[in-house]
Order: structure tokens, then sequence, then C-alpha cells
């Protein structure tokens, strides 16, 4: 015995169908309804998205920054120049490799960033101090 089978929707079908509706006017699509009512309704659809979807975004980059948060270190941790001393023996380590950089160049910033990666690199491979 065989089953029966669900008869397929051919292209062309569906190709019609599309053009049919295609070719009708907003009026004999929304006969019986009124236009402004749905265009409102049409409205507050969209700012109801727009909205949920800024909130959406909004926990996301809540969620970022605190995850960030809880992977950095404190930068008051450390000074400046413990900062530097520390990139400088990790330059000497060979467990890392370090492009050439002037360490007394460098700006505070991209100094306690160096840091913070270095310090991140070596606890996952379990040598921090």
């Amino acid at each position: 015995m065989s089953a029966s089978r669900k008869p397929e929707f051919s292209s062309s079908f569906l190709e019609s169908y599309m053009y049919e509706l295609m070719s009708m006017s907003d009026e004999e699509i929304l006969e019986g309804q009124d236009i402004d009512k749905v265009q409102e309704r049409a409205a507050t659809r969209i700012a109801a998205a727009n909205r949920e979807a800024g909130r959406k975004r909004l926990a996301a980059a809540k969620a970022r920054v605190q995850r960030r948060e809880d992977i950095a270190p404190s930068h008051s941790s450390a000074s400046l120049e413990e900062v530097r001393a520390y990139i400088n023996e990790a330059a000497n380590d060979g467990r890392v490799t370090l492009a050439a950089r002037q360490l007394s160049e460098m700006s505070e910033a991209d100094a306690r960033r160096l840091y913070s990666q270095l310090k991140q690199l070596r606890t996952g491979q379990g040598d921090d101090e």
C-alpha cells in the first residue's frame, strides 16, 4: 500500500498568486476595513517592535559591559611603574612573545591594556604570580 501524499504547490501557482496580490489595489485588499485604523495598528506594532529591539540591545550591551568588568582586573591595583615592570619581565620571559615595543613611549592606556592581556594569558596557563 502506498501512503497518500499531500499535493505539492507548484511554483507557477505561487507566482500567479503573488502576481494577483501585487496587482490588487490597497482598497481591494483592505475592503471593508478602516484604512486609518489599519495604519494606526501597523504604526503601533512597529513602535512596539522598535522598543523591544531597543530593550534587547540595551540588555546585550549591559551584559557585555558586565562580562568585561568581571574579566578585567582592577587598574587601580597596580601602579604604572608596576605595570611597566611586569610587561618588561614578560617580554624577557620567553613563554610569551611581544612585538618590539618602546615601553617608555607606550601610553598608560596601552600599557594597562597589555598588562591586562598578559595577566589573562598567564592566568590561563596557570603561571600567574
